[in-house]
C-alpha cells in the first residue's frame, strides 16, 4: 500500500491521536454467516448527476449456516432503493455502514442466493481525505482503504459487501461514465460500448478472487501505455498503465523497468498469477487494487525516483493479494514483506550492493525512529487498530522478512515461501499459519524466531565477545554474546554467522547456533585467524547497523549509517574496516579512575577489521543532541553536555573504558570527536571533564595492568605498572565469588599463573591498594 511520506494528509494521519475506541479485530462477523462468491458491479459515473453514483450491485452468495432468516451487507453513506432476493422484491432496513436484509424464506448451506441492491448517492470518502470513493469534475476512483476508520477495509465505499480480508469473490464491473471518459477497473476489459447517449459502458472482468477492499474503479479521460510481459510460467501477460494524455513519455520512462521487476519477483516468489499487471494515474495513491494500482499522477514524472514504490505495490500481487493477512493484526503480512520487496527488487535488478545499503539505511531508520513514530516499542502481530499502517508494520516488519532470509538461509527461504504462496494461493493466512507452515516446511521449528521477531516487541543484538586459538589443537573458540534492546526476553536458537579472515585475506564462514545471552562454538578453520566478524554481510536486522570497506585509497569514507566516518592519511596495502554502531547499552566502567560522570547507555561503536602496515587515519565519531534526532538527545540534554564530552576506547571486551586525546568538530548541537591514530576497538561517548577537547589530561597508555595472552586455554601473565600501589590481586568468576587470592610485594611484578584450576568462563582480575580498597580490574577469558 501507499508509502505515507509522499503525501501531506499521510504525514498528518500518521502524527494524529486517535479519539475513538479501537477494535482488535478486523474480520466482519458477516463472513461467518455467507460467503459471496460474485459481485456483479453496475455504476453510473456520468457527471450529469452530480457527483453522485448510482446503480445496482447484483451479489451471488452462498450461507455458511442453516436456517438463515437474514442477511446482511455493509455499505458506507449511499443510500438504498431497492433490494431484491432471487429477483424478487424484499424489505430491507439500513442502518449507518450496514444493510440488513430479510428473507422470504429461510435458506442453508445448500442454497445459492442472488441479492441485488439499487443505491445512490454521493460516496463516502473518510475524515483524512484519502481512503473512500473520490468523485469530481475530473477525476473518479477509489482507495480501498481508510487509515482513520476502523475497521480500515473501504471497499463498502462504493458498493455492498462483504468487506474483509477473508472473504473473496470474483468480479465483474459494469462502469457508464461520459463518452469522453475512460473507466478502469480490475481485471481485462471485455467491452467498450458507447450507448449514444453521451455515455459509455465499460465492462471489466476479474477472474481471480480477492477481498472487496482491493476491487476497483476510475475514470479519467485516460491514455494507455501497452506492453506484455512473457512470465515464466508461459503465458504472455499484457500490461497496461493508465495515465492522463499528456504524461505517456514520463509513464514509459518511470515505468522503463517494470518487466525487470517483474522478473525478479517472479524468480524469487514464483509465476505472477494475475491476468493483467496494471496501474492507474490517480491524484493520491498508492493502493495495491489487484490488476489496476492508483499511482499518483504526481510521480510519473519520468524519472526514476520513487521506483521502489512501484515495485512495493506490485508485490503486493504476491503479498498482500494472493495471500492476505487473516487480520488487521496481521498486516505485516501484507505490508511488512511488500516493504521488504522495496529492497529486494534492488538486488535483482540493480545487484547485491543496491539491497544491501537499501536494507541498512532502512534499519537505521527503524533503530532510530520506529518507536518513536509508533508511540513505544510494538510487536508485529497483534499491532493496535491505529498503528495497523505504521511504521513497526511497515518498517520494523522488512526488517523481521530480511532476519527470517538470514536465519533460514538463501535456498530454504526462497523454496519455502515459494511453497507457501502456492499453497495459501488466493487464501487468508495468520502469522501463526506461516509459523507453523515454515516449520512443517522446513523441518526447523520456528517458534523462538516468531516469539521474539513477531510475537514481542524490541530487538536483539549480537556480537563477539572473545575468539582464543589454541596452537596445540588447531582449533579456535569464539564467545558470543547477546544484548537486548527494549525487548523482555532472549532470543532462543538463534543461528548466527561467523567469518574469519587472516592477513592473507583468506576467509572462512560458518554458523554458530546458541540461546541465552551466552553462547561459543569450536571451529575448525584452515588457517589461523586474524579476525572474526559476526554477521558479516548484514543478513540479520538485529540492533546495529554496520558496513565493512575493501581501501585502497587514501581519503575520506563517510559510513552514514553508522554515524561514522574515516579518514585515511596513509595506508602500504589494502584495507578492511569494519565499523559497527551498536544500538545497545554498552558495558559501564568497571574503575572510573578518570571521574567519567556517564558512559552513553543507548549506543557505541566498534572498529574492526585487516590493518595493514603504516595504516594511519583518523576516526570521526558522530554526536547530535537534537531533538527530532533522538540520538543523543537524552544523553546529552544541555548544552553544556557538549562541552563535556569526551571519547572512551577500549581495545576489547577484557578491558576497561580510557579516554582517549579527540578534537571536538562541532557546536553545542551536532558533530564530530575526531581521534587520530584510529585502532581496532570499541568507542563510546561519555560525559567527562569540561572542555577536554584537544587537551591531553587523560592518557590512554597508562596500562596500569596487562594479561596476556586474553582469552586463555592455560598459563596466563599478569603485568603490573610502577605507577600503582597494590598489595593484593582478587581473581573472582563471573558471579563475583573469589576463587584465588595473589599476595604482591614488589612493583613491576610479573606474575605467571597456572589457569589450570580455574574452569572455563569469564574471570575478572582486581588490584587491591594498601588501603584494601578495589582500584582496578581486568576481565579474563578462560576456554578450554
Amino acid at each position: 500500500m501507499m508509502r505515507k511520506k509522499f503525501l501531506l494528509i499521510i504525514i498528518l494521519f500518521l502524527s494524529y491521536s486517535y479519539a475513538y475506541t479501537q477494535k482488535n479485530s478486523i474480520k466482519s462477523s458477516i463472513s461467518d454467516t455467507i460467503d459471496v462468491l460474485h459481485y456483479n458491479i453496475n455504476l453510473e459515473i456520468a457527471y450529469y448527476y452530480s457527483n453522485q453514483v448510482s446503480g445496482f450491485a447484483e451479489i451471488t452468495l452462498v450461507p455458511k449456516l442453516n436456517n438463515l432468516q437474514s442477511i446482511s451487507l455493509e455499505l458506507l453513506k449511499l443510500t438504498v432503493d431497492t433490494v431484491k432476493v432471487n429477483n424478487n422484491i424484499t424489505n430491507f432496513t439500513q442502518i449507518p455502514g450496514k444493510i440488513i436484509i430479510s428473507l422470504p424464506n429461510s435458506i442453508g448451506t445448500s442454497d445459492t442466493v442472488k441479492v441485488k441492491v439499487y443505491y445512490h448517492g454521493i460516496p463516502q470518502v473518510e475524515a483524512y481525505g484519502w481512503g473512500g470513493f473520490h468523485v469530481s469534475s475530473g477525476i473518479s476512483y477509489n482507495l480501498g482503504v481508510s487509515f482513520g476508520d476502523d475497521p480500515h477495509n473501504y471497499g463498502k465505499s462504493f458498493f455492498p459487501c462483504v468487506d474483509d480480508f477473508i472473504d473473496r469473490a470474483l468480479y465483474d464491473f459494469y462502469i457508464t461514465v461520459d463518452s469522453n471518459k475512460f473507466a478502469v477497473c480490475g481485471g481485462l476489459l471485455q467491452s467498450n460500448i458507447n450507448n449514444g447517449n453521451g455515455t459509455r459502458t465499460f465492462h471489466w472482468q476479474l477472474n481471480q478472487s480477492i477481498p472487496a477492499y482491493l476491487a476497483s474503479v476510475a475514470v479519467y479521460n485516460y491514455v494507455s501505455v501497452n506492453d506484455t510481459f512473457l512470465s515464466i510460467s508461459g503465458k504472455s501477460i499484457p500490461i497496461n498503465i493508465y495515465v492522463q494524455p499528456n504524461d505517456t513519455n514520463n509513464a514509459k520512462n518511470s515505468f522503463i523497468n517494470l518487466k525487470p521487476i517483474l522478473q525478479t519477483f517472479e524468480n524469487f516468489w514464483g509465476a505472477y498469477n494475475w491476468d493483467r499487471v496494471g496501474y492507474v494515474a490517480t491524484t493520491l495513491g498508492a493502493m495495491e487494487h489487484a490488476t489496476n494500482i492508483a499511482y499518483p499522477a504526481s510521480l510519473i514524472d519520468g524519472t526514476l525516483d520513487e521506483e521502489k514504490l512501484i515495485a512495493h505495490e506490485l508485490s503486493h500481487h504476491w503479498f498482500g493479494n494472493l495471500i492476505t493477512c487473516k487480520t488487521a493484526e496481521d498486516m505485516w503480512i501484507n505490508e511488512g514483506w511488500a516493504t521488504y520487496n522495496e529492497a529486494l527488487y534492488k538486488e535483482g535488478v540493480y545487484g547485491k550492493k543496491e539491497y544491501k545499503d537499501y536494507l541498512r539505511e532502512k534499519l537505521m531508520r527503524v533503530l532510530q525512529f520506529c518507536h518513536i513514530k509508533d508511540n513505544g516499542y510494538r510487536a508485529l502481530y497483534g499491532i493496535p487498530s491505529n498503528y495497523t499502517y505504521g511504521e513497526t508494520v511497515y518498517q520494523k516488519g522488512s526488517t523481521v522478512v530480511q532476519s527470517l532470509r538470514g536465519y533460514l538461509g538463501d535456498s530454504i527461504f526462497f523454496n519455502t515461501i515459494k511453497s507457501l504462496l502456492q499453497q495459501y494461493a488466493f487464501k487468508d493466512i495468520s502469522s501463526y499459519e506461516m509459523r507453523d507452515f515454515i516449520t512443517a516446511k522446513t523441518g526447523i521449528n520456528m517458534n523462538s524466531f516468531f516469539d521474539f521477531y513477531v510475537f514481542q516487541p524490541g530487538f536483539t543484538h549480537f556480537s563477539i565477545d572473545s575468539m582464543i586459538y589454541s596452537a596445540s589443537t588447531g582449533k579456535t573458540t569464539v564467545f558470543v554474546r547477546q544484548r537486548l534492546k527494549a525487548a523482555p526476553v532472549f532470543a532462543d536458537n538463534n543461528i548466527v554467522e561467523i567469518t574469519f579472515m587472516n592477513n592473507q585475506w583468506q576467509k572462512y564462514t560458518d554458523t554458530i547456533h546458541f540461546s541465552g545471552e551466552f553462547g561459543s562454538k569450536t571451529f575448525n578453520i584452515p588457517f589461523i585467524p586474524e579476525i572474526a566478524l559476526i554477521d558479516m554481510e548484514e543478513k540479520l536486522a538485529d540492533a546495529t547497523t554496520d558496513k565493512y570497506e575493501i581501501i585502497k585509497n587514501s581519503g575520506l569514507l563517510d559510513f552514514k549509517e553508522c554515524f561514522f566516518q574515516l579518514d585515511v592519511q596513509q595506508l602500504s596495502d589494502s584495507a578492511l574496516v569494519r565499523v559497527t554502531h551498536n544500538w545497545v547499552m554498552p558495558d559501564n566502567i568497571k574503575n572510573n579512575i578518570y571521574d567519567i560522570k556517564r558512559i552513553h547507555y543507548d549506543r557505541y561503536w566498534n572498529i574492526e577489521g585487516i590493518f595493514p602496515n603504516n595504516f594511519t587515519a583518523s576516526g570521526k565519531f558522530y554526536y547530535n543532541r537534537l531533538s527530532n534526532q533522538y540520538l543523543d538527545n537524552k544523553f546529552m540534554p544541555s548544552h553544556q553536555s557538549a562541552d563535556s564530552l569526551v571519547l572512551l576506547y577500549r581495545e576489547n571486551t577484557s578491558q576497561d573504558w580510557e579516554p582517549v586525546n579527540f578534537v571536538k568538530n562541532g557546536d553545542i548541537f551536532s558533530g564530530y570527536l575526531v581521534t587520530q591514530n584510529l585502532k581496532k576497538g570499541e568507542y563510546v561517548l561519555a560525559i567527562g571533564k569540561p572542555f577536554q577537547s584537544n587537551i591531553n589530561n587523560y592518557s590512554a597508555d597508562k596500562n596500569y595492568i596487562e594479561i596476556f595472552p586474553n582469552p586463555t586455554y592455560e598459563n596466563f601473565t599478569i603485568k603490573l605498572s610502577e605507577n600503582i600501589d597494590t598489595k593484593r590481586i582478587l581473581i573472582k568468576n563471573a558471579l563475583g565469588q573469589i576463587t584465588d587470592t595473589i599476595e604482591v610485594r614488589d612493583k613491576n611484578y610479573k606474575i605467571l599463573y597456572n589457569a589450570k584450576k580455574l574452569k572455563s568462563g569469564t574471570y575478572y582480575i582486581e588490584l587491591f591498594d594498601e588501603k584494601s580498597n578495589s582500584t582496578i580490574n581486568k576481565k579474563l577469558i578462560i576456554s578450554k
